[in-house]
């Protein structure tokens, strides 16, 4: 069978975006149409550092998977997502500077088939990693034995690492870097291969297709505030494989909901945290992007919050500010899908509440900056 050329890979990639493109909608406005065009453009911005540009595992470089301008499933805006392509045919050394992380968590995935299922292969946290000079040094590869603290093991159907940093205020704090030689031998530049290239093409416009559909299937999984609706999650297609779209760690436990929002109203969020090393609270757009936090914070987290006297935390979500303490500005999205999570809690957390109050007949203004 003759492999598909390098041209007719990138057509295809163009004509599967546009197709996707038309699966959008129905929208509100032109705004919320721009904004998911939006979208589309940093998934394809995304997939073409995962699969072609960044993917070579004999050559590997790390991708910022998520970053302020490429966001997607849900990211954390208190987060820096880099991940780094593997294979157990080789060797590798992270060097992970962590900045002023509050948590470095590292995760190998792997597929027992070219196509197939993601699962978690092995898993360190930065509790049992070694400082050297302020920086973490990883052994990464099929010697590393499984559930080494010092080191990640890569099993045959390996492909990626992802570095997990969490901060309390990424606008802040100094940068997380991670950086990635390989050690069992010499990496050779050169051209690409037309048929590895090719292939690598279509994988970016599968992967497009994938998020896409994800976006669909976990507005839909998600809960509607309490008293809204009939508490029945809409049905649509979803993948056996949603899972490994989302790329899941088990350190991390979610919650979350969606709403509409209108002027005049508010959501709030409450709980009462359980001990754990970080939470938060982060505001999404339809698409599951955090909303941006340029100037104003779109999280509530365990580093930057007030909570009542009896311990409970209760998150605002509106236009106008409501003058109370842990707000989250809506900057002019109606519909919304708010993801709490919780980083390694000693104990099961409570289900949160999630309240839409407000009439949603007033006139709320957006904060100005």
């Amino acid at each position: 069978m003759e492999r598909e050329g390098t041209g007719s890979a990138t057509e295809r990639l163009l004509d599967r975006v546009r197709q996707a493109v038309g699966t959008l909608g129905p929208f509100d406005d032109a705004v919320e149409e721009a904004d998911a065009h939006r979208h589309v453009l940093r998934l394809l911005s995304a997939a073409l550092d995962l699969h072609v540009e960044r993917a070579d595992p004999a050559r590997p470089l790390p991708t910022v998977w998520m970053s302020p301008t490429r966001k997607f499933l849900g990211d954390s805006p208190d987060t820096v997502y880099t991940t780094v392509p593997v294979s157990a045919d080789h060797t590798y050394r992270l060097i992970i500077d962590p900045g002023a992380a509050l948590y470095v968590g590292l995760v190998a995935y792997g597929r027992d088939q070219a196509g197939g299922s993601v699962h978690i292969v092995d898993s360190v946290l930065d509790d049992d990693l070694v400082r050297v000079d302020g920086r973490f040094a990883v052994e990464v590869g099929a010697q590393v034995a499984p559930g080494d603290p010092a080191g990640i093991h890569l099993d045959p159907g390996a492909f990626r690492v992802m570095v997990r940093h969490y901060l309390a205020d990424p606008t802040l704090a100094d940068p997380a870097a991670v950086q990635v030689e390989r050690t069992d031998g010499p990496v050779v530049d050169g051209p690409p291969d037309p048929g590895e290239l090719a292939a690598a093409v279509g994988e970016a416009a599968d992967w497009v297709v994938a998020q896409l559909r994800a976006d669909a299937a976990l507005d839909a999984l998600m809960l509607l505030p309490d008293g809204v609706g009939d508490g029945v999650v809409d049905r649509v297609p979803t993948s056996g494989d949603l899972v490994s779209v989302f790329h899941p760690t088990p350190d991390i436990a979610y919650q979350g909901c969606r709403a509409v929002v209108e002027p005049g109203q508010r959501l709030e969020i409450s709980f009462t945290p359980p001990p754990c090393r970080f939470w938060s609270v982060t505001v999404c757009t339809p698409w599951l992007e955090s909303i941006e936090q340029r100037v104003l914070p779109a999280s509530v987290n365990s580093e930057r919050f007030v909570a009542n006297d009896d311990g409970r935390v209760v998150v605002v979500v509106s236009g106008g500010d409501p003058e109370v303490p842990n707000w989250i500005p809506l900057r002019g999205y109606r519909r919304i899908q708010v993801a709490v999570r919780f980083l390694l809690a000693e104990s099961p957390p409570e289900r949160a509440s999630y309240l839409l109050l407000g009439s949603g007949r007033g006139h709320g203004e957006e904060p100005s900056g």
